[in-house]
């Protein structure tokens, strides 16, 4: 299943002296490999492994309360410029930071990603001067999304996904299902033709779309037709092994068949990728698909 044109030059990234603040802002400009020295979001886990050559100094929520690491970053770092998204949540419209920012001495450059990834990556490349790149980049998006919808459809499925974040200090690992009021169950689930059996209402949650998961067996008692892994692949397998050790007579057939596929994480900020994330899972469905064809015959004979 080929996804790519005949085309697929990737520009020599670009890294700018400035902080990037804005998750939405941030991806749209990783995709146009323009890059920052520091960033400050806060809505994607285990950002290291998206950004390892920047600095992630905190989170959304915090510079807007306080802008006080953000200006020490500047300083130390002598940056350049600071660019911030004007986004369409009111209540964290980081484009309110300007008059602060100005009045400190900063040169502050705004970034629209209000309207759809196209138009928000266009936007970032005429911003940038970067135009052939955003040409790029935008006919790969349309190309993908094209070779998705002529996909014939799958048939009906349960996934479950889980989501491990690692402590970046002390290792400590943190796991998560994927409920149904999340984005991904909203933009990816669809595609796949999937049900998601993560119900929001059945648990306490802090963060909306996202249960902490302290006992997997509730969860894999739903006996999905196989897993989803994201975040930190290796934390959700040391979990799920933990369980097998733990109930050796009680493993679902999505762990004894081997289904379960490492996939992309998807949330908002995430939409500029989102045609390159949904070919994974839709690569990961095909896979169990012909597992499950080879179980059934295996059973059958």
């Amino acid at each position: 299943m080929s996804f790519h044109g005949t085309n697929t030059f990737i520009p020599f990234p670009r890294y700018e002296n400035a902080v990037f603040i804005g998750d939405t802002a941030a991806e749209t400009l990783a995709e146009l490999k323009i890059y920052a020295r520091g960033l400050i979001g806060g809505e994607l886990p285990n950002m290291q492994s998206y950004h390892p050559a920047e600095k992630l100094l905190e989170c959304t929520s915090c510079v807007m309360n306080d802008q006080r690491l953000l200006t020490t970053a500047m300083r130390r770092g002598e940056i350049d410029y600071i660019l911030l998204e004007n986004n369409s949540v009111s209540d964290m419209n980081l484009k309110e930071l300007v008059p602060r920012l100005e009045a400190s001495g900063f040169c502050v450059k705004i970034l629209d990603i209000t309207e759809d990834p196209v138009e928000n990556i266009k936007r970032a490349a005429f911003l940038f001067q970067e135009e052939k790149r955003g040409e790029r980049v935008v006919r790969e998006y349309l190309r993908t999304e094209e070779a998705l919808r002529k996909l014939p459809p799958l048939p009906m499925q349960k996934i479950l996904s889980l989501l491990a974040i690692r402590h970046p200090v002390d290792d400590r690992i943190f796991l998560f299902a994927i409920s149904g009021v999340s984005e991904l169950n909203r933009e990816i689930y669809p595609a796949l033709n999937a049900i998601n059996p993560v119900r929001e209402d059945l648990y306490d949650t802090v963060i909306p779309g996202l249960v902490e998961v302290n006992d997997l067996a509730p969860f894999l008692s739903y006996e999905p037709d196989w897993i989803a892994v994201m975040g930190d692949a290796l934390g959700v397998q040391k979990k799920l092994s933990e369980y097998v050790q733990s109930h050796p007579r009680e493993v679902p057939k999505a762990l004894s068949q081997m289904k379960v596929f490492s996939v992309p994480y998807y949330a908002r900020p995430l939409a500029v990728r989102k045609p390159s994330i949904l070919k994974f899972w839709r690569e990961a469905a095909e896979k169990n698909k012909r597992l499950r064809g080879l179980c059934e015959t295996a059973e059958a004979s």
